[in-house]
């Protein structure tokens, strides 16, 4: 027998092989993907937070961030004795809603939870972020804010370790 050719046997194999490799590559790209927009959204998040400080410090305004779940909105005092449970679309400079929710360390809600900078670009309401789901292998995944900075971080079990 002198025919050329695969036998039906190898071409199954072939294939077999071709179907977990492509399995595989797949798993990890959807991994890779989720990580790096977990990666994304804590740094947008920490952007628009730095720059309603800045803009508090430039503009001589009151700023805030007003927390949901899966959401936020950056909202600009127009006076000094402005109630901060207000009307809470008067002064609106920014809305975003987020493809991965936010939580608190513990894992409770930070539903309401409103930031805010005054005059000096300081605050007093410090608070520690998490981009959920916990552990999901991004490089940054946290962020804290204490009165005159925020940093991003990784959390490890329930802290925010600051990178």
């Amino acid at each position: 027998m002198n025919n050329r050719g695969f036998s039906l046997i190898e071409l199954i194999v072939v294939i077999a092989i071709i179907g977990t490799l492509t399995t595989i590559v797949a798993l990890s790209f959807s991994n890779w993907t989720r990580k790096a927009n977990i990666e994304r959204q804590t740094m947008e998040m920490f952007t628009d937070l730095n720059s309603a400080r800045s803009e508090s410090v430039f503009q001589k305004k009151r700023h805030a961030m007003i927390l949901q779940p899966s959401s936020f909105i950056i909202k600009r005092y127009s006076s000094a004795d402005e109630s901060r449970t207000g009307d809470t679309t008067k002064g609106v400079i920014l809305s975003k809603n987020l493809a991965y929710s936010i939580s608190r360390p513990s894992g409770s809600s930070l539903a309401d939870r409103i930031i805010e900078f005054d005059v000096r670009g300081f605050t007093n309401d410090w608070e520690t972020i998490c981009i959920n789901p916990f552990n999901s292998g991004a490089q940054y995944d946290c962020m804290t804010l204490s009165s005159g900075r925020i940093n991003l971080g990784k959390m490890e079990g329930t802290a925010c370790v600051q990178k």
